[in-house]
């Protein structure tokens, strides 16, 4: 091995590269076999496989795990093997063999049966999922109450361990069935219930007869069309549980059930009463109970707030949601069967009634051939702060638990009465900790405002936002505090609008004064170039931002109020149509400004001919356009005139034409004039800044008192002070050609010939000149 390849190929890099692979290697079948050698099932498990759930709970001892399940009266026990937990399942009737594996954070766990089917669960760590909500059997009221709302709980709360709470209270008819049959049995049952509407208080609370150990009750459907019969029998063990009948009777009953409601099968019946006071109530319910989780938006569609605001709907809605909810907790569990499920109802659902006022489910008509909607009513959410007041003091119903605060109000509230609870007391019809809330919230605004205004006004660069974004500071403060402490409640509603428009007016003088402070700082930069488009475009799109600031604000305060943002939109476009034609002129001007823009027909600094005037482009503005004449008059001229009149630009021709005549005494003889005429085309062609192809250089005629040469000739310049330096350059080499060939230049003569007697002589009769000049 040469020294070269080892320094290209060091045989320690693959020596590194093995050590460090070995070493996470074995980290990794460390862990690994950390957590497969010690799996904690020990707990409670919600399980659930292809037509069935039940609620596990194991013991492990070392490697040995026993435990039951419910419903079903199930047992399992099994060992760990390599983190693989096996054993067998057995319940009265059925039994069989299972395989399951832990997730590595113990939260899971993944299964099979013998056939193959799936059994899988997670950790029951919800007191819901564990302990029933109400667990009475000494009656068939109560077993009926333990058993509606331990099914509610599972299907409608989604907290399915509590169906394991239904099968004891259940007598399940004919001979002993495995798991499957009472499943699907007890599934079928809890359909028939389902479809029913009735009263749990009306349950017998009893046998029908002295002594005896049975009851019937007969449940119907919301309009009473179609009933069901539903037998209850006291065991030996004090229990009274619900007879189950077998799988087809219950099948045929839920048939005739359905033709009776004039439906084809369930998936019908579930998409009519979609639309009814039941499923209102449950959406509004769900809809709390998740409301973070997105169940806010589903809780909102179920009351009534075409009176507020769309953009002020989640803040006032989350408040009377939240006063909603907490009455609901405490006039009782709501039982879904209780409330009708039927879309077509012809009244309003009185779901509770106060002498301080009622909660009502009313409908509102559909669309053509849709069907009708129901919600709370308004008038229901006008009285939640008074019924609440009414009936705060309740303790919350049996089942119920202290939900969390959906809304800010409720939050601050919650919070302020934990600490002194004092506050609570009435000063001129408000509780004292809002009155205190509202001086202190108006005092702190004012005093941020003031003092955000004095900080920025010492930054001179934004000295102008200084003020809009003290108002700004201000209002967001006022805006928070109104919901904190139920302003808009206590003013009937105004207050929300009223603290939304002033935060939505402040914002829009600080983003109209920032546009300003922008534009200004861009027309400045704009000054200092030639392009008096850059000019054109900051101004267009200075005025263009503020004016859609100033429509944005006027619309979102517009929809704050309550007014149709498309009357306000038609509103602005007739008003704008005034306004144009009231402004024809300065519009006619604006476009003509825009014109300019888009043809460019000069430049700043472009000596143009306008009408008739000679003058310097200086300022091309919205409005108008400046100009500097030659005598340096400061001209102003609209932007309408300058897109309509004839603009000639000297400033852009490409090169500038000079023509002069080059006069020579009449004494200058054939041969020189020639010579001369040569020469001056020779200087002119060869001048550095002259266009050849544009010379010409020829006798033109006999003056008065001179030959005359014409010289045309072009300068490839663009200004005129360098145009005169190019005509001195070649006007000097003229006159010093003219010395060397020996030329002289004619200047006006004129000879006097005075005729009268001949001198002595002069016998010729000729006049003869006396002087000359």
């Amino acid at each position: 091995m040469t020294v070269s390849s080892i320094c290209k190929n060091p045989p320690w890099g693959a020596w590194l590269v093995r050590v460090f692979t070995l070493l996470i290697s074995s980290l990794l079948s460390f862990q690994i076999a950390s957590a497969q050698s010690a799996p904690d099932w020990s707990g409670e498990w919600q399980s659930y496989w292809r037509t069935g759930q039940a609620l596990l709970s194991l013991e492990q001892s070392g490697n040995q795990v026993t435990g039951s399940y419910e419903p079903g009266r199930g047992a399992l026990e099994g060992s760990i093997e390599d983190g693989v937990l096996r054993g067998t399942w057995t319940e009265p009737g059925d039994g069989g063999v299972f395989v399951f594996v832990l997730s590595q954070d113990g939260a899971t766990f993944t299964g099979r049966f013998d056939t193959g089917a799936y059994w899988n669960g997670f950790r029951a760590t919800d007191v819901a999922e564990i302990e029933a909500i109400f667990d009475r059997a000494d009656s068939p009221r109560e077993t009926m109450r333990t058993i509606v709302t331990a099914a509610n709980d599972a299907i409608y709360s989604n907290r399915v361990g509590a169906v394991r709470f239904i099968e004891p209270l259940m007598l399940f008819e004919g001979e002993e069935t495995d798991s499957t049959d009472r499943s699907r049995r007890r599934t079928a049952l809890w359909t028939l219930i389902d479809m029913m509407t009735f009263l749990i208080s009306e349950f017998p609370d009893g046998a029908d007869e002295d002594g005896g150990d049975t009851a019937v009750f007969e449940i119907s459907t919301a309009r009473g069309l179609e009933s069901y019969e539903l037998r209850f029998v006291l065991g030996g063990d004090g229990v009274w549980r619900l007879s189950v009948p077998e799988l087809e009777p219950l099948r045929a009953d839920i048939r005739r059930i359905l033709n009776g409601r004039g439906y084809a099968d369930l998936g019908e019946l579930e998409t009519a009463r979609a639309h009814s006071p039941r499923a209102t109530m449950l959406a509004f319910e769900q809809g709390v109970s998740s409301w973070n989780r997105g169940g806010d938006g589903a809780a909102l569609e179920t009351l009534d707030l075409r009176h507020v605001a769309d953009s002020l709907r989640p803040r006032e809605g989350a408040v009377l949601a939240d006063y909603l909810s907490r009455i609901i907790d405490r006039v009782g569990l709501p039982v879904w069967q209780e409330i009708p499920d039927y879309a077509l109802q012809p009244v309003p659902y009185i779901y509770y009634r106060h002498p301080v006022g009622n909660i009502v489910i009313a409908s509102e008509p559909g669309a053509e051939g849709e069907p009708p909607t129901w919600r709370f009513t308004r008038e229901s959410l006008r009285n939640l702060p008074d019924l609440y007041d009414a009936i705060e003091r309740m303790p919350l119903a049996e089942g119920q638990l202290a939900p969390p605060p959906l809304s800010s109000f409720f939050e601050t509230r919650e919070a302020v009465l934990s600490f002194a609870p004092a506050l609570s007391h009435r000063i001129l019809g408000f509780e004292a900790w809002k009155l205190l809330g509202m001086v202190l919230a108006v005092s702190v605004a004012m005093a941020a405002g003031f003092g955000t205004t004095m900080a920025l006004r010492r930054i001179k660069q934004i000295a102008t936002l200084a003020r809009p974004m003290g108002l700004v500071v201000a209002a967001y403060l006022i805006a928070d505090s109104s919901d904190r402490v139920g302003l808009s409640q206590a003013l009937g509603g105004a207050a929300g609008g009223m603290t939304a428009m002033l935060l939505t007016v402040a914002i829009a003088a600080f983003l109209y004064a920032l546009t300003g402070l922008v534009g200004r700082s861009l027309m400045s930069h704009a000054a200092s170039t030639s392009a008096y488009s850059d000019e054109i475009v900051t101004s267009l799109a200075t005025g263009l931002v503020k004016l859609l600031i100033v429509v944005g604000a006027i619309i979102i305060c517009a929809d704050f109020a309550g007014l149709p943002y498309e009357g306000v939109l038609t509103g602005l476009g007739v008003g704008g149509v005034a306004l144009a034609f009231a402004a024809r002129d300065t519009v006619s001007n604006m476009l003509g400004g825009a014109i300019l823009l888009a043809d460019r027909p000069f430049k700043k600094g472009d000596l143009v001919e306008v009408a008739g005037n000679m003058a310097t482009i200086e300022v091309v503005g919205l409005r108008s356009t400046r100009l500097r004449s030659l005598d340096d008059t400061l001209l102003v001229v609209p932007n309408s005139q300058m897109s309509d009149t004839i603009i000639a630009n000297w400033g852009a021709r490409r090169k500038r034409r000079m023509k002069m005549e080059i006069g020579l005494v009449y004494d200058t003889p054939r041969e020189k004039l020639e010579l001369f005429s040569k020469r001056v085309w020779d200087l002119a062609r060869d001048h550095d800044l002259a266009d050849p192809a544009s010379v010409y250089v020829g006798v033109k005629g006999l003056g008065a008192s001179s030959i005359d040469i014409e010289l045309i000739v072009a300068f490839l310049v663009f200004s005129y002070e360098a145009q005169v330096k190019a005509q001195q350059t070649l006007i000097l080499d003229i006159i010093s050609l003219a010395e060397e060939i020996g030329v002289e230049f004619a200047f006006p003569t004129r000879t006097i010939h005075v005729v009268g007697s001949a001198p002595e002589g002069a016998g010729n009769g000729q006049p003869s000149p006396i002087g000359s000049g």
